[in-house]
């Protein structure tokens, strides 16, 4: 082989090499800054829920704000409404975007709100995580210890204004997103964004009314 050839030659794979030694690099930072992001969340969530009085909760006390703030700091609702609506998203205008997002908003908190009453001590071990070929999104596969049984979840996360937000969740292996979308697309089929919003906003408020009157029960 001729000398030119072969100091091209062997060029070529020191550039490949050191090609895949940065992006193996590029890939860890990517792993570990997301886990840390997680963790830390995690960290702070679970600081909150045990300095709190968790008996007889209201959904405007200012633990539940505190959480909020707290969720809604890790998990991009841009993300996950843009997600869950699908295609159809392009079609909102952006008032019906933001109006779509904060009666989201809305409809987690009245579905979820519940489940924070029933905190005893939970914990979640993250256990490693993997990215996309990009190395643009990382999914952090962690383990909650409920009662007796280790029930796995991963986060879904990519990087939204400098930081890693979570987009999506999978519990046993079901997201949340698709689940979402499978209801949102069957509303979208042959309504309208604006309805879409009005039943949300009708659901989060039937939600309310319920935990209402099973407290109402109870007493």
């Amino acid at each position: 082989m001729p000398k030119t050839c072969k100091n091209i030659l062997v060029s070529t794979c020191g550039l490949l090499i050191a090609t895949l030694l940065f992006t193996c690099s590029a890939f860890a930072n990517a792993q570990q800054e997301a886990e840390q992001t997680l963790q830390h969340a995690v960290d702070e969530i679970t600081l909150t829920l045990n300095n709190a009085n968790l008996n007889n909760l209201r959904e405007d006390s200012s633990v539940i704000s505190q959480l909020e703030g707290l969720i809604l700091d890790i998990f991009s609702m841009d993300q996950f409404s843009m997600r869950t609506v699908g295609k159809k998203w392009k079609t909102f205008t952006p008032t019906q975007k933001t109006e779509f997002k904060d009666a989201f908003v809305k409809l987690l908190k009245a579905t979820y709100f519940k489940q924070v009453s029933n905190y005893s001590g939970q914990t979640l071990d993250i256990l490693g995580s993997r990215t996309n070929k990009k190395g643009t999104k990382v999914e952090v596969r962690t383990s909650i210890k409920y009662k007796s049984e280790n029930v796995p979840v991963n986060y879904r996360m990519l990087r939204e204004n400098g930081k890693w937000m979570v987009y999506d969740v999978l519990v046993e292996g079901v997201s949340l997103v698709k689940n979402y979308r499978t209801q949102f697309k069957e509303l979208l089929r042959n309504g309208t964004p604006d309805e879409l919003i009005a039943k949300l906003q009708q659901k989060a408020v039937l939600i309310r009314q319920q935990q209402a009157e099973e407290a109402a029960d109870k007493q």
